[in-house]
């Protein structure tokens, strides 16, 4: 579950912050920025679901290594993240990263064996 809810608040924020045309890097923009994407409903749900995703993982932390969980949680975040910006933002992935991901799962299922 908390998979899922970072996923899909990584998905979201990503929505928000192209819709609302990003936060800029100039000095004189930043604040003004911050706020435009602050009230937007993706970047809000968005960090509602990371909130959801952090609190669970907390209780998987709470019965399991973070050595063997992490990278586990992180492969899998990836793999799903990677996924759902080709559903669902039209993001072009690359061979190279496909071939990526695969390497990880490999290593996903080593960490997990041990």
């Amino acid at each position: 579950m908390s998979v899922f809810l970072n996923v899909t608040a990584n998905i979201l924020l990503k929505i928000g912050v192209d819709k609302t045309g990003g936060v800029s890097a100039e000095s004189g923009r930043i604040f003004a920025d911050v706020v435009k994407v602050a009230f937007s409903p993706f970047i809000v749900f968005g960090l509602v679901l990371y909130g959801l995703s952090f609190l669970i993982w907390l209780r998987v932390l709470t019965f399991n290594d973070l050595s063997r969980s992490y990278p586990i949680f992180a492969t899998i975040v990836f793999l799903f993240t990677t996924l759902g910006s080709i559903k669902f933002l039209n993001e072009d992935v690359s061979l190279a990263r496909f071939i990526g991901i695969v390497v990880m799962l490999v290593g996903i299922y080593i960490v997990a064996r041990s």
